[in-house]
């Protein structure tokens, strides 16, 4: 039983600091770094957008056949 103290004494301050300093701030949406900003946001949606034409704009070839050879060698 003695040998479980030592364990449990550093366990506790280890959770106790995890959640004043983690934990507590960002269930209040404080948290300890910044948001992405507006440059980021305009270069994500540019990206989607680009994504979403490249997705649209290409078709796959219907006859397998078609496609270049794989060689494994």
């Amino acid at each position: 039983m003695s040998g479980l103290w030592l364990p449990l004494a550093a366990t506790a301050p280890a959770a106790a600091l995890t959640w004043f300093c983690c934990v507590r701030p960002m269930a209040r949406n404080r948290a300890c770094h910044a948001g992405p900003g507006p440059g980021l946001q305009s270069e994500l949606r540019a990206a989607r957008e680009e994504l979403h034409r490249l997705r649209h704009e290409t078709t796959p070839p219907t006859d397998p056949t078609s496609r270049p050879e794989n060689l494994d060698r």
